[in-house]
């Protein structure tokens, strides 16, 4: 069997040239995949109140995980947390003025990396290769 026949190890080497190459555009910001798609989670629900477990369990990642990618944002100053006014057991992350002025970069990094990874596929092909990836996370999901 040749690396190209065996579908999880396709799949592990898109994963690792995506993170590659992302991580080489954040570079200059001083940001890992992971950091950023942390902050793109926290704009996209920046109206709601978002926790470190709420991350947690997003992204499926362990509290020592997510700890350390926050610690590492805010000492970035990205975000900052803060402790429930009603429950002070309960943490909430923020994002800073400095996120918002990364956010049109975010935009059109991410639109860049979708049409990269589309390229010469039709959105028919798309929305089926969506939903084949779907079934195949769930089947790993469920073994």
């Amino acid at each position: 069997m040749t690396k190209s026949e065996d579908i999880g190890f396709q799949i592990k080497l898109i994963n690792d040239l995506l993170t590659k190459k992302a991580n080489q555009n954040l570079e200059k910001y001083g940001l890992t995949i992971s950091q950023f798609q942390v902050l793109h989670f926290l704009h996209q629900r920046k109206r709601l109140k978002t926790s470190p477990k709420d991350l947690e369990v997003f992204f499926e990642v362990s509290s020592p995980t997510m700890s350390g990618i926050l610690k590492r944002l805010e000492t970035k100053g990205f975000v900052t947390t803060e402790f429930d006014n009603k429950d002070r057991r309960v943490k909430h992350v923020y994002l800073t003025t400095k996120e918002r002025r990364l956010f049109y970069y975010m935009k059109s990094s991410r639109k860049d990396t979708e049409n990269v990874i589309t390229r010469g596929i039709t959105e028919a092909e798309q929305e089926q290769l969506k939903s084949l990836l779907g079934r195949v996370y769930d089947n790993i999901n469920s073994f």
